[in-house]
This record gives structure tokens, C-alpha cells and sequence, in this order.
């Protein structure tokens, strides 16, 4: 193969795999607005909805005993899963789960609800479409061989992934699988990233700087989301038990006295990484100019969670700051990670 052909093969891969990225990251915007309007239950089936190909429009497209139809066949896949995980030595799990008294709620049919989730599904359909397209690439292609590893790890978490959503369905949205859902479409995410870096660099250094406090920075922004997954899984929780707001008091701020000390750790990260961007931003401010600094847009994120974080709190989690709170979060945590996969082996 020429140097022209492998230069133009790794053109079409990079913009295949920043496609399949764009969409992968797509979804959690989607999965965002899901959560945020309490559509993950839209569809109690999957992957069809209402056991259709497209949600219906109104209730009267429905069977009258539509809800006790798909109660029963949640009572199966439940069964089907905590088989798994007893099987897979998880029984203890399996009975805190089997005696969950919100497992088997059955939702009303809704129309919006519907389709927002309808959405989601199918824009994960389409970025499976171009994973498995971005796989094939990488192995019909010899000069694409050190992307392998990594564009199947990312190809495995997204069919794992997929699994796994249906899984969320099945539970009526359990706490801690919800979370993980979530979690796994970052690994996902990260293999197919560290593909097409191998292929053709995504991103260049304009400054010196040092690999090693870019690891540790992804490392500690990373744990920071698993710890905001888990502060919404608290805020479902305190609304479940009817204690959402401080003193009792729908007037007042969010009930934060009513969440763990991991809360607390994830509140207050962020200030602190906030300091410390601005630090590195003000050593490194005359290596490269104000848009190519990587610590100022760090700095930014982290000022931009910081206000979305205070108004969670002051108006009890509003739907459009609980979006933009997931997706700027998750920009936070793409863009460290490709920063650090940017150095070259020697650290410049």
C-alpha cells in the first residue's frame, strides 16, 4: 500500500471515528434530557416501545390491559436477570433487588415520555451503526492495526452498554445501575478516542506542560462525575421519601443536610480544581494565547459546574441546569482525557 493510500485511509477513519464519538457523546446529552424529564420508564420494553417499532401517538392505540401485558413481561426479564446475578455469585445483590418495592411500577402511558426515550434509542442505534463501521475499518486495514485493541474495547462497552439498557429498563430504573449505564458509555467513549489518536492525533500541544498532572487532573475529574452520578441518585432518593427540600419546605433550597458526605467531596472538588487551573493558567499564559491554553478552558468548565452546582441547590435541581450539568461535565472529562492522550511518549 502507497503512503497515499494509507494517508487517505486513516483520513476516512479519523472522521468515521469522530462521527461515531460525536454521536456516543450525543447521547448523553439525550440521556440527560431522559433523566431530567423522567422519560427512562417512556418505554417499559425494549428494544421496542409498547412492543412497537415507534411509540403511538395516544393511549388508544394501546390494548386495554396494556399495563398488566407488560408488567408480566417485566416480571420475566427480572427473573431472567436476577438469575444472572446469583449465578455470577451476586445473591445478596439479587435479594436487595427482588424485594424493591418500586421494581415492578408500572408508568402510565405518555406520549412525550415516549418519544424522548424513542429518541435516545435511536440515536444509540446510530451510533452502534457507526461503531460497527469504524470496527471494520480498523480491521480491513493493515496500517489501521495499533487501533484495534482499543476501537474494540470501545466496540465491546457500547454492545455491553446496549445490554445493559435494557437492563435499566427491566428494573424501573434501580439506583446504582442507572449510574453505571452512564459510567460505561465514558469507557466506551475512551477506547474509541484513544483509536483514532492512534490512527491521526485529534489534538496538538501548544504549551509545555507535564503529562503526568494531566493523568492525575483525568483521574480526579473522573472520580468527580462518579460521585455526581451518585449525588442524583441521591436527589431521586430524597424525592422518593418526600424530604427534597430543607426543613420540609417547598419554598426552601434543595435538602442537602439530607445527603451523604460524598456530596459534600463532590460539592467542593471542583472550587478546587477551579484554583488550580487558574494556577497552571496564569505559569503557562505567555506559551500560547488565551483560546489554545488548555488550563484556561479547564478553569472555564470548572467556573461554568460551579454556578450550574449553586443553582441545583438554590432552585432544587432544575430540568435544564440538570442537562447542562451532565453534558458540560462530560466535556469536562473528554476534554482532560484528550489533552493527555495528546503528549508523545517523551513529555515536552
Amino acid at each position: 500500500m502507497s503512503h497515499t493510500d494509507s494517508t487517505r485511509i486513516n483520513i476516512i477513519f479519523r472522521r468515521i471515528g469522530l462521527f461515531t464519538c460525536s454521536s456516543v457523546f450525543l447521547l448523553f446529552l439525550l440521556g440527560a434530557l431522559v433523566r431530567a424529564t423522567g422519560s427512562g420508564m417512556g418505554c417499559p420494553d425494549w428494544p421496542k416501545c409498547f412492543g412497537l417499532y415507534a411509540p403511538p401517538t395516544c393511549e388508544c392505540e394501546l390494548p386495554k390491559n396494556y399495563e398488566q401485558v407488560f408488567q408480566e413481561k417485566r416480571h420475566k426479564k427480572v427473573a431472567k436477570f436476577l438469575k444472572t446475578l446469583r449465578a455470577l455469585g451476586f445473591s445478596e445483590k439479587a435479594d436487595l433487588i427482588e424485594k424493591d418495592k418500586n421494581l415492578y411500577i408500572q408508568e402510565k402511558f405518555d406520549s412525550t415520555k415516549a418519544w424522548i426515550e424513542y429518541i435516545n434509542r435511536l440515536f444509540g442505534a446510530l451510533a452502534g451503526l457507526f461503531a460497527v463501521i469504524f470496527v471494520a475499518l480498523s480491521f480491513l486495514n493493515k496500517s489501521l492495526k495499533k487501533t484495534r485493541l482499543w476501537v474494540s474495547l470501545g466496540f465491546i462497552m457500547l454492545i455491553l452498554n446496549a445490554w445493559l439498557g435494557s437492563i435499566v429498563v427491566t428494573t424501573n430504573l434501580l439506583p446504582g445501575i442507572v449510574s453505571l449505564h452512564f459510567l460505561l458509555a465514558f469507557f466506551c467513549l475512551f477506547g474509541f478516542i484513544n483509536a483514532i489518536q492512534k490512527a491521526s492525533p485529534i489534538l496538538k500541544l501548544h504549551h509545555l506542560d507535564n503529562k503526568k498532572v494531566w493523568f492525575l487532573l483525568w483521574i480526579v475529574i473522573f472520580a468527580e462525575v462518579i460521585l455526581g452520578t451518585w449525588s442524583r441518585e441521591q436527589v431521586d432518593m430524597l424525592k422518593a421519601n418526600s424530604n427534597l427540600y430543607l426543613n420540609g419546605n417547598s419554598n426552601e433550597v434543595l435538602n442537602v443536610m439530607g445527603m451523604d458526605w460524598l456530596f459534600v467531596v463532590h460539592r467542593y472538588v471542583p472550587v478546587i480544581l477551579l484554583f488550580f487551573a487558574l494556577f497552571k493558567y496564569y505559569k503557562s499564559r505567555f506559551l500560547s494565547s488565551l483560546h489554545k491554553n488548555h488550563w484556561f478552558w479547564i478553569a472555564l468548565f470548572c467556573f461554568v459546574q460551579i454556578c450550574l452546582g449553586v443553582v441545583h441547590i438554590m432552585f432544587v435541581v432544575p430540568k435544564w441546569t440538570q442537562i447542562s450539568h451532565v453534558v458540560l461535565g462530560s466535556g469536562l472529562l473528554t476534554y482532560s482525557f484528550l489533552v493527555w492522550l495528546s503528549f508523545k511518549k517523551e513529555e515536552i
